[in-house]
């Protein structure tokens, strides 16, 4: 009896995360459009209701072409991100890290908590040494998106992504968070795919269209061909 218990309690609770997964990831209840979306700065970004509370946003930078493109984002939809926000700016290169200083000093009202991640891959690693990256990487990231995303709670709040391995590390952190905390809600999960990618995403794009809440394209042939869930608001960067 106490075991046909157990198993009736546990096949419950099991029924209820799987129903609580279907709720959490976007692509089982977004609608899809053959149009082009409104190009409203609030509604490109996921930005909640104003609120009297400064927005937070958390940000990562890979290197390269991908920080360069996060930059250019931020620079152009500055008055609504970087207007006395608390940003999150997450990095795995020294480089960009320097880079992302060096632009954020004209934003005095901005408050910046730097977080540094490990690569998920090193290049040319080998398969050991890439596993042994991979597992730090997880472990550190878990500890970084625990403590952002509880720091977030009761202000309207963003995750901006764009393209680097570590994101799709990020974006399920948090889905597994918002999956064992109900209370916390939506974590505001937005990609941003690449400029370059004009008929097919990316390996991040291609992870993270099943995941996060808002995916951005910059091209309608991306769009109409292969992502139909996605959103098109025209070139952003």
């Amino acid at each position: 009896m106490n075991t046909a218990y157990l198993a009736s309690l546990v096949l419950i609770v099991m029924t209820a995360y799987v129903i609580r997964l279907v709720t959490i990831l976007p692509f089982f209840h977004t609608q899809t459009s053959l149009k082009k979306d409104t190009k409203d700065e609030a509604s490109i970004l996921r930005i909640q209701k104003p609120s009297k509370k400064p927005l937070r946003i958390f940000v990562f930078l890979g290197s390269g072409g991908h920080t360069g493109e996060m930059i250019r984002l931020l620079e152009n939809y500055k008055d609504l991100l970087l207007n006395e926000s608390i940003v999150y700016l997450g990095y795995s290169d020294e480089a960009s890290r320097q880079r992302f200083a060096s632009f954020i000093k004209k934003f005095s009202r901005c408050k910046v908590q730097y977080s540094g991640f490990m690569k998920a891959r090193e290049v040319k690693a080998t398969f050991l040494q890439s596993v042994k990256t991979i597992v730090g990487t997880l472990v550190q990231s878990f500890v970084h998106v625990v403590r952002i995303r509880f720091a977030m709670c009761g202000s309207p709040h963003l995750f901006l992504l764009n393209g680097p391995g570590t994101c799709c590390i990020i974006s399920f952190w948090l889905k597994i968070i918002e999956l064992v905390v109900p209370l916390l809600g939506s974590s505001h999960i937005v990609y941003v795919e690449s400029l370059a990618r004009i008929n097919t995403p990316s390996l991040t794009g291609k992870i993270l269209y099943w995941v996060v809440d808002e995916f951005i394209v910059q091209w309608q042939e991306l769009r109409d061909n292969c992502l139909p869930r996605s959103k098109w608001f025209g070139i952003l960067v």
